[in-house]
């Protein structure tokens, strides 16, 4: 008997809150496929053989090479490059893994379905579960004589448990540090039932034969994250990203609030003659990397320092002009 069998013939249907959702639809859509029988599961383990043999025989893989989809087929690459009893083999197996993994989904969702009140969503838990039936079907060796329910119900399981681990994170932890996670809440659950309190950083990277700072690290990607939108009063007027500052970054709106400056600033300075616009550029360093003094400007322009300032003083009064009346600005 395999482990879907003693699941029971068919996963609980969804409840009527669950129905119209999209796990209810996806339920739906997932018990439209048979579960295999033995005896075809029997049939297609054969076929997957047959495929296995044909295509390694082909591509001249050793004799040792596992019998499964990842490492026969994922040595093949472009199929359409090899014989066409090659090519019906690659199709073949495909349709054959296909058909493993829509007949078990029932089981990934039922395995799914047991983690629902650990504060996962469930579509969350049920893609995770389909990941690991996935895996499963991609490292199942039809040779070995095993119902592939069985094979899949640890991969499926697995998953799920890397899924819960991870827990509702937006920033996707990798699967190695997953792992190391978990290995170190073991150890400090150990630890801190052996000697009757937390043991310190210390202690736990003297035991997993690691850094301090690593497992620092380790403890603060496990914490929970915390959303910006979690209200710090009751009508929740005021949230946490209210009260977090920018520091010495400057924020969005500054930087759009020195474009639209700069824009204004170039069609004001349109409204100006050739003249007054290089003296007041000069005179304010725009586009310089330092202001020209009065005798600079003087000399280079072959006019007298009295007349550069009068000209600047001409050029600054059209400017007040122009920011004193703003619907001007709109019509530039």
């Amino acid at each position: 008997m395999t482990n879907f069998e003693r699941l029971g013939p068919s996963p609980k249907m969804p409840n009527d809150g669950e129905r119209d959702s999209v796990v209810g639809l996806y339920f739906r859509d997932a018990s439209r496929y048979e579960m295999l029988t033995e005896a075809t599961e029997r049939r297609l383990s054969r076929k997957l053989t047959r495929c296995y043999r044909v295509i390694s025989a082909e591509l001249m893989l050793p004799d040792d090479t596992p019998q499964t989809f990842r490492a026969v087929i994922g040595s093949l690459g472009d199929a359409c490059a090899f014989s066409p009893k090659c090519r019906r083999a690659f199709h073949l197996a495909n349709a054959c893994r296909s058909k493993l993994i829509q007949s078990n989904l029932r089981l990934a969702v039922h395995i799914a379905r047991r983690y629902n009140q650990q504060g996962i969503p469930m579509s969350d838990l049920i893609q995770d579960a389909n990941v690991g039936l996935i895996k499963g079907a991609e490292r199942f060796d039809p040779t070995k004589g095993f119902r592939f329910s069985t094979y899949a119900y640890w991969w499926i399981s697995e998953e799920v448990k890397r899924c819960l681990q991870r827990g509702v994170r937006l920033v996707h932890t990798p699967e190695n540090v997953v792992e190391e996670i978990r290995n170190l809440q073991k150890v400090s659950l150990r630890m801190h039932q052996s000697l009757g309190r937390v043991p310190s950083q210390t202690e736990l990277a003297r035991a997993l034969e690691a850094t301090p700072s690593r497992i620092g690290l380790l403890r603060a990607l496990a914490r929970r994250e915390i959303s910006t939108d979690v209200p710090l009063v009751e009508d929740g007027s005021i949230t946490l990203g209210d009260s977090l500052g920018t520091g010495e970054r400057a924020s969005p709106e500054h930087k759009m609030s020195g474009r639209d400056h700069r824009r204004a600033l170039k069609a004001m300075f349109s409204e100006l003659t050739d003249r007054e616009q290089a003296i007041l550029s000069r005179r304010y360093g725009l586009g310089l990397s330092e202001p020209d003094t009065l005798q600079a400007i003087s000399d280079d322009m072959g006019i007298s320092r009295e007349r550069v300032r009068q000209i600047e003083k001409v050029a600054l009064r059209k400017l007040q002009a122009l920011a004193d009346r703003p619907e001007a600005l709109y019509r530039l």
